[in-house]
């Protein structure tokens, strides 16, 4: 009886759902994405996998503590338990498989399925109450689509991002003195506490000093054949006179090549030069200046993607440990 009047429950609450007016999230979707229809119909497919796990749930894998025969891997009573025993297995058994429904409920009622079963309800009333898959069978496996589809997706997005930053670079390297421009821009900043000098202007090659610090690194220029302008920026340590380098260097050397933008020498020179304070920086995150082993915040972040706006101010980077980072 109680069984009877959960299932009547059950299916009152999944049926429920159908009928719920559109809301604003449903009709803000893009229903003329390919990427919206496969994902939706993936989840359709999904949905209706679980429904064929959960028939088997009662009374087949509900009864197994009481020893019917079962490929699950739930307790089952065996001939010495006790009532209090099997009661137990039982309960345990009903929690889980109460569980199994809840999540199906829950993934069946989420904001994301009732725009689905909005947009479904109308395509059915558009074709006059036909359903929309008349073979009653799926023709195709929407899981596989759908991770074709964002693998296209992500290669689109890369490629297109890599056309502009293209040209954001050869537009940087064009204007206001190229990376010479940029050097003097960030010397006026900059004064007394960081020098930079120009070793090589044929193939780029700079050197710029942290004086708080005690510490000092090359930035190369990497050309590219069959690219115009500098593609990337190399970091390497620069020995001082009398100064052997420290793991700490190698650290920062490793963060630094690292990065975004590797084309772009303001991005490059801003963030070197956020370690010359580096001993009174403390972690953005935990507020400490040493972690658990007793190192440094090495790790730089970026707070805000940089524009030609930015550089004669400079941007301004977070410190965080690599165990918080």
């Amino acid at each position: 009886m109680n069984d009877a009047s959960a299932n009547v429950k059950t299916e009152d609450a999944v049926s429920g759902t159908v009928a719920e007016p559109l809301s604003s999230e449903a009709s803000a979707l893009n229903w003329d994405s390919e990427l919206q229809l496969v994902s939706s119909l993936a989840k359709l497919q999904e949905l209706e996998r679980k429904i064929h796990e959960l028939r088997g749930l009662v009374p087949r894998e509900a009864l197994d503590p009481l020893g019917a025969p079962s490929s699950s891997n739930g307790p089952v009573a065996r001939p010495g338990d006790s009532p209090a025993d099997v009661r137990d297995s039982w309960n345990d058994a009903a929690r889980a498989k109460l569980e199994t429904v809840q999540s199906f409920l829950s993934a069946w009622q989420s904001p994301e399925m009732k725009a689905v079963w909005a947009h479904v309800e109308s395509r059915i009333k558009q074709s006059n109450g036909q359903l929309l898959q008349p073979t009653g069978m799926w023709e195709e496996d929407y899981e596989v689509l759908l991770e074709d589809l964002l693998r296209t997706e992500k290669s689109k997005e890369q490629e297109r991002q890599g056309e502009e930053e293209a040209a954001e670079r050869l537009k940087s390297q064009a204007s206001d003195g190229g990376w010479q421009g940029v050097v003097e821009r960030f010397q006026q900043r900059n004064p007394t506490s960081i020098k930079i000098a120009i070793k090589s202007t044929a193939t780029p090659l700079l050197v710029i000093v942290l004086m708080k610090a005690g510490m000092a690194f090359k930035i190369e220029a990497v050309r590219q054949d069959g690219v115009e302008g500098i593609v990337e920026w190399n970091v390497s340590k620069q020995p001082l006179p009398g100064r052997a380098p420290t793991k700490i260097e190698d650290s920062i050397v490793q963060c630094v090549n690292a990065r975004p933008r590797k084309w772009d020498l303001a991005f490059v020179i801003d963030m070197i030069s956020s370690y010359s304070d580096m001993k009174q920086t403390v972690c953005v995150k935990c507020n400490k200046l040493t972690d658990s082993s007793a190192q440094l915040p090495v790790i730089r972040r970026a707070q805000a993607i940089p524009s030609a706006q930015q550089e004669p101010q400079g941007l301004v980077f977070d410190a965080l440990h690599a165990s918080c980072a």
